[in-house]
């Protein structure tokens, strides 16, 4: 039933479209800043114990539905469940979408709307002025985002079911857009891409920050796997040796060059971009690494079915 949903689930994604508008963090930030304010009221001052219980109590609450839902109808009410789980914990911006923007911005000379899509991949303090490269670091981007948004999502639903993926989208939302401070009235945002140290960030966003990076370790490594069998494997497999066990001291800029490595290596974007590149140029670069990650989403499926048709044969 996990492939199951999966499969319709991803489908869904790219047929339905703009799910991003009903994926909007408010409402997970309502709950989890009301229940932390509240533990803290009671007097609870470890950040990390109130952390836990913030996170566990979504966790149990969609852990025992999906219990109770697997007993229902052979399990059909658990498929459904586990898909509405998905379509909200996939993104929360479409992949796609957002690079299909950038190329149209491309294709229209509109640099400023070029900036702005880059500043979503990179931050807006990270965004090459020069058109060439602001190309190739959204296109490598295209690669780190497709791990945050898609593959850890998946790899964490296929771990642990439903409770997995909501696990894993909580604690990344509150890794970027942290809790309230014990000390401010307002919740200090954080552009998931920009490059914040983590002492200046409230100590919830620490943990939340460090917690995250764990959980991105493993899918991550995963798809750089992937895209090493879908692409230019000598080239992709570079990145995936020299960046495994890390070179940077922080394990999320680790995840984040591998992935960017592996796939841009896949890609051969080096060879792609070696001239100075033109609207068309750059829409053939997009389309190919858009067309990397489809055929990794379908690759990690086809192992998944074989795991499941094996334990099915057992």
């Amino acid at each position: 039933m996990t492939l199951i949903s999966l499969l319709i689930a991803l489908a869904l994604e790219r047929l339905v479209g703009y799910m991003s508008d009903f994926r909007r963090p408010a409402l997970w930030l309502r709950y989890a800043n009301g229940f932390d304010a509240t533990l803290r009221r009671l007097g609870l001052g470890h950040a990390a114990l109130r952390l836990l219980l913030v996170l566990l109590v979504p966790v149990l609450v969609v852990g025992w539905v999906s219990d109770v839902f697997d007993s229902v109808l052979l399990g059909l009410l658990w498929i459904v469940f586990s898909v509405a789980v998905l379509l909200v914990c996939l993104g929360p911006d479409d992949l796609e979408e957002d690079v299909n923007a950038y190329t149209e911005a491309v294709a229209m000379e509109d640099p400023l709307r070029q900036w702005r899509i880059a500043a979503r991949f990179l931050g807006a303090a990270h965004v090459p002025e020069e058109p060439r490269k602001r190309a190739r670091a959204v296109a490598e981007s295209a690669f780190a985002e497709s791990n945050n948004r898609i593959f850890a999502v998946v790899f964490w639903f296929a771990v642990l079911g439903p409770t997995g993926a909501v696990f894993y989208r909580l604690v990344r939302l509150l890794a970027h857009l942290p809790l309230e401070d014990e000390k401010a009235s307002e919740v200090v945002e954080t552009d998931e891409d920009e490059d914040v140290a983590l002492d200046e960030r409230p100590e919830s966003s620490r943990l939340a920050a460090g917690l995250c990076a764990l959980l991105e370790w493993a899918p991550a490594r995963l798809a750089a796997l992937g895209y090493a069998v879908t692409g230019s494997f000598d080239h992709a497999m570079d990145g995936l040796r020299s960046l495994f066990w890390g070179e940077s001291q922080r394990m999320s800029e680790n995840t984040r060059a591998l992935l960017m490595r592996s796939g841009a290596g896949a890609a051969r974007l080096d060879d792609m971009l070696e001239d100075e590149a033109d609207a068309a140029t750059l829409s053939a670069v997009f389309a190919t690494v858009i067309n990397h990650i489809h055929r990794n989403i379908i690759v990690w499926m086809a192992v998944l079915a074989l795991f499941t048709l094996g334990g099915w044969l057992t």
